[in-house]
């Protein structure tokens, strides 16, 4: 048996596992998602969309560490996806991706491991 060893969002895993079994394609690592690229302000700006919230962003500076109220290093992040791309090239726009994922995950709350966030900007950051 051969191990595999996929990323990405959630609501696209299933289909693209299924995909990888059906045509069996030579590489073994991937990292799938959409191949739209978008920076921290549009990426978030989308996830309220996804969710029918209003955004009033609030920029923080100063000594607080950003995992302490946001989930990403304050880094460039950028996924590959070139290898899924040429086997399973009709991927969905990044809006209908993060509201499917939305919908997952309101539908398995349990099972989601959740952070603090929320607690720590209401203390720290207002």
């Amino acid at each position: 048996m051969k191990n595999i060893l996929v990323t990405g969002g959630t609501a696209f895993v299933s289909r693209y596992v299924a995909e990888y079994f059906a045509k069996k394609p030579k590489n073994h690592i991937f990292n799938v998602g959409n191949p739209q690229t978008v920076g921290i302000d549009e990426w978030v700006k989308l996830c309220y969309e996804a969710v029918g919230k209003g955004l009033k962003p609030v920029y923080v500076d100063g000594p607080h560490e950003q995992r302490s109220y946001f989930c990403f290093y304050d880094y460039e992040y950028i996924l590959d996806v070139s290898r899924q791309e040429k086997w399973m090239p009709d991927t969905k726009d990044l809006l209908t991706g993060l509201k499917e994922s939305y919908e997952w995950y309101c539908c398995h709350d349990s099972g989601v491991a959740k952070k603090p966030y929320l607690e720590y900007i209401e203390k720290s950051l207002r």
